[in-house]
C-alpha cells in the first residue's frame, strides 16, 4: 500500500511551438512564426490555463517556457500567461531564449516579467558546427550577449551544448567546452546528437561518431566540467552549486507537473497526458473545455517504473526509503535477481540508502534502466 507523503509545489511547463526556421536536426513539434498566429495561440493558452484553475490555486515552485522559441513571445504575452498564477518564494521561472534575440530592448521588456532564469540554445561555439546545425548566431557574438544578460541581472543562465556532431573529435569538443567555460554559465546541458525519424537531416544520413567515440566525448565533458567546479547532478546536466534546474528536477523526482500548449506532456494526479501536436486539434481540445487529453491513469506498476526510469537519471540516484514510502514495497521485492546482477556487474551501485547508476555506466544509462525494469 502506498504511503502518505507531502508533495512539493506544483511545476508548470508551457510549450511555445513557433520558430523563425526549423533546424534540420530538430524533431520537436514546431510551426512557422507569425505575430497573428502567436496572438491566437496565447489566447488559447490562457483558456487552457483556466481549465486547470483548481490545480493552480496552490503556489508554483517552477514555471518553464520551452519550445520552439519561447523568446518570440512579447513581455506582455509572457505576463498574460503568468497572470493569476501564484508563485512560491524563490520560484524558478525559466525562458528558453534564442541567442539572436538577446538585445538591450528585449531584456528591458523581459525585466517586467517574472522570468528569473534563461536557457540559451547555444549548441556550439564553433561556427562550422553552428552552420551545420542551421543556427543563425555566430560564436563571436556570444560573449557580448552574455555580458548583456549579466548587466540586466540574469546571472542564472544555462547553455546547451551538443556533442557527437559529424566530424567532431575529443579535441574539438574540448575546445568547444573551454569556450563555454569562458562564458561562466551557472548551468550546462549537454546533448548527444540523435537524428529521429521525423527530422529532415535523417534523410541525409550524415556520418556521426560511433558509440565508442561518442562515449569518449561524453567522458571528457564530464571530467572537464567537474574539474571546473560544476556538479554533475543528472546524466546530461551540470550546475554550479545551488544552480541545479529545479524544474527538471521535478520531472526526475516524479513530482506533479502541469503541461500547457500543443504537444506538451504532463503528469498530474497520477494521470499522464499529452496535448495534440497539431494547432487545430489543440485549439479544438481547449475549446471543448476538457482536461487531460488522451489521459492515462497510471497503475501502481507504471508509477513505480516511471519513478525508477526518471530517478536513476540523477547521479545521486534514488532514495530507497522514499521509494518504500511512496509505494509500500522494497525494490528488492520487485527486482531481486536483476538488481543483484546489475550490482555485481558494476552497472549499479548502492551507498547510504541510495541506488544509482555507476559513473562508468552513465553513458549507457538507458540500457541499464531497461535491464532493471523491463
Amino acid at each position: 500500500m502506498e504511503q502518505d507523503f507531502s508533495p512539493p509545489p506544483l511545476s508548470v511547463y508551457v510549450h511555445i511551438p513557433f520558430c523563425l526556421s526549423k533546424c534540420g536536426y530538430c524533431s520537436f513539434f514546431s510551426v512557422p512564426y507569425s505575430k497573428s498566429a502567436v496572438v491566437n495561440y496565447v489566447h488559447h493558452l490562457v483558456s487552457e490555463k483556466n481549465l486547470y484553475r483548481t490545480y493552480l490555486k496552490q503556489a508554483l515552485g517552477t514555471l518553464y517556457f520551452g519550445g520552439g522559441t519561447p523568446s518570440l513571445l512579447s513581455p506582455q504575452q509572457i505576463n498574460s500567461i503568468c497572470e493569476g498564477l501564484l508563485f512560491a518564494k524563490n520560484a524558478e521561472i525559466t525562458l528558453e531564449i534564442n541567442p539572436l534575440q538577446i538585445s538591450e530592448s528585449y531584456l528591458e521588456g523581459l525585466k517586467t516579467t517574472k522570468v528569473n532564469r534563461l536557457s540559451l540554445g547555444l549548441q556550439s561555439m564553433d561556427d562550422t558546427e553552428l552552420k551545420w546545425l542551421e543556427r543563425r548566431h555566430q560564436a563571436r557574438e556570444i560573449k557580448s550577449k552574455i555580458k548583456l544578460l549579466q548587466e540586466f541581472g540574469y546571472s542564472n543562465f544555462s547553455l546547451d551544448l551538443m556533442y557527437g556532431l559529424p566530424g567532431s573529435t575529443i579535441a574539438s569538443v574540448k575546445a568547444n567546452l573551454l569556450a563555454y567555460l569562458e562564458l561562466a554559465p551557472s548551468h550546462v546541458s549537454s546533448y548527444l546528437l540523435t537524428l529521429e525519424e521525423d527530422c529532415s537531416y535523417r534523410a541525409k544520413l550524415p556520418t556521426l561518431p560511433d558509440d565508442d567515440h561518442a562515449a569518449d566525448q561524453y567522458e571528457m565533458i564530464v571530467n572537464t566540467l567537474c574539474s571546473n567546479g560544476y556538479h554533475h547532478y543528472e546524466i546530461s546536466n551540470f550546475a554550479l552549486p545551488g544552480y541545479e534546474a529545479a524544474h527538471n528536477l521535478a520531472y526526475w523526482q516524479s513530482h506533479d507537473y502541469l503541461a500547457l500548449g500543443a504537444s506538451a506532456s504532463g503528469f498530474l494526479d497520477k494521470i499522464r497526458y499529452t496535448n495534440p501536436p497539431n494547432l487545430t486539434e489543440y485549439y479544438d481540445y481547449v475549446t471543448s473545455g476538457k482536461c487531460f487529453p488522451n489521459g492515462m491513469d497510471c497503475d501502481a506498476k507504471r508509477l513505480r517504473e516511471d519513478y525508477l526510469m526518471m530517478g536513476l537519471r540523477l547521479t545521486e540516484g534514488i532514495d530507497e526509503e522514499d521509494f518504500y514510502n511512496r509505494f509500500g514495497l522494497r525494490i528488492e521485492s520487485l527486482y531481486a535477481d536483476k538488481l543483484e546482477r546489475l550490482l555485481k556487474q558494476g552497472l549499479l551501485k548502492r551507498s547510504r540508502g541510495k541506488l544509482a547508476i555507476s559513473e562508468t555506466a552513465l553513458f549507457i544509462s538507458s540500457g541499464v534502466i531497461g535491464e532493471l525494469i523491463l
